[in-house]
């Protein structure tokens, strides 16, 4: 599994977010659970050269399993 954070891309996201709204920031959008929607972001990871915000419970599903992106 390779894990690759971009810290200055994580920021501009963050950002762009919070100028939008009051809300959670983002809710995840983890590429293999289409279903997520939680707003409990534990990790950030590139699939496909798109960065994805990934929550605590999807992320804990995903180290268990031999992924690669």
């Amino acid at each position: 599994m390779c894990l690759r954070l971009d810290r200055q891309a994580i920021r501009d996201v963050l950002l762009k977010n919070l100028e939008r709204s009051n809300r959670p920031v983002e809710n995840c959008k983890n590429p293999w659970n289409g279903e997520c929607r939680s707003a409990d972001i534990e990790v950030y990871i590139y699939y496909k050269g798109r960065l994805r915000p990934i929550c605590r419970d999807c992320w804990s599903d995903i180290v268990e399993k031999d992924i690669e992106w």
